[in-house]
């Protein structure tokens, strides 16, 4: 018997995630494992009151806690998509932002704004989340300071311009910067990745003639599961690939179903099919289930790839595993 049920969810079954969402039939079902659904996306069933948009969301019941991963585009579009689930944003203890582009971020206005307590956890991004950070600034004479008078000195002279923290819509919110592979739950992992390819280039000295790449971090989660780890990615900017291979090495546990954007719109077939078996065999994934970024010609592939196991993750659906 398989382990992992798809629900869909239409018309006639929306009602199976009431506005009491963690008390529902199916959530209480879901107690022992994990039961995640897909609150904002471009395809899907057309199920009515959802609003189909390009972006990500994932709500996550798992042992008891309803946890966010992404929260789309427009607040607006992911308010309506959870009234029309009956997932209550005030219910969630755990919100997490994979990276820091817009189809990722839109709704968490809209969650902080009735849930102004949950528990977010960013990647450690200064350019995009204004974490903390150290920067080398050091002009090439530096005892020209002591030239001017105080008021022209940065902190008056007293300290080097060094650490900055910036805020934005995060200001209020209880925010936990993660860089490191950090058990925010019993079973529940996040695993950081930076990516190369949407980094920001340094062309200032010493770095004008080499330009320094500054790579663009990125958090996806891991849920363990009698069945594996199920692991959900935001974007995969990093690559589904090398969340994989850092989940399995951080981990040490196979992975039962992968889970999210793959990132491969713009990848050719024979790119694709090669993952796609690199993931089954020599990773091992059991079952995926992509989503957003992953693209039409990548579902296709994926989905013959892996048969049986190929989940329809769209808009609306629903998954769950034991």
């Amino acid at each position: 018997m398989k382990q992992i049920i798809l629900i869909l969810i239409v018309l006639g079954s929306i009602s199976a995630f009431a506005a009491d969402y963690p008390d529902s039939a199916a959530a209480k079902q879901s107690s022992a494992g994990l039961l995640m659904t897909n609150a904002y996306d471009a395809f899907g069933s057309q199920a009515e009151g959802l609003t189909q948009d390009f972006g990500f969301s994932a709500v996550v019941q798992y042992k008891g806690k309803i946890i966010l991963f992404d929260a789309g585009t427009t607040a607006e579009i992911f308010q309506r998509n959870l009234e029309a689930l009956g997932i209550d944003p005030k219910k969630v203890e755990i919100a997490i932002a994979s990276h820091g582009h817009y189809d990722h971020l839109g709704g968490f206005d809209y969650l902080m704004s009735v849930n102004p307590a949950v528990k977010i956890y960013l990647p450690n991004d200064f350019f995009s989340f204004g974490a903390p950070m150290g920067f080398p600034f050091r002009g090439p004479e530096p005892g020209i300071v002591e030239q001017l008078p105080r008021e022209q000195r940065y902190y008056g002279g007293e300290r080097e311009i060094g650490e900055v923290s910036s805020s934005g819509r995060f200001w209020k919110a209880d925010v936990e910067y993660v860089s490191a592979a950090k058990e925010i739950l019993p079973g529940v992992t996040l695993i950081p990745t930076t990516s190369d390819l949407m980094g920001t280039f340094v062309k200032y000295p010493p770095f004008g003639e080499q330009p320094k790449l500054i790579g663009m971090p990125e958090l996806s989660v891991s849920f363990a599961t009698g069945e594996g780890e199920v692991l959900i990615a935001g974007c995969s900017h990093s690559t589904i690939e090398a969340i994989i291979q850092e989940t399995q090495k951080i981990l040490k546990r196979k992975i039962y179903l992968a889970a999210g954007g793959f990132h491969l719109i713009p990848y050719d077939r024979e790119y694709i099919e090669s993952l796609a078996q690199r993931m089954k065999n020599e990773y091992g994934v059991e079952s995926v289930a992509p989503a957003h970024c992953t693209g039409h010609l990548a579902f296709a592939i994926f989905r013959e790839a892996f048969g049986e196991e190929y989940r329809f993750f769209g808009l609306g659906e629903s998954l769950q595993v034991k």
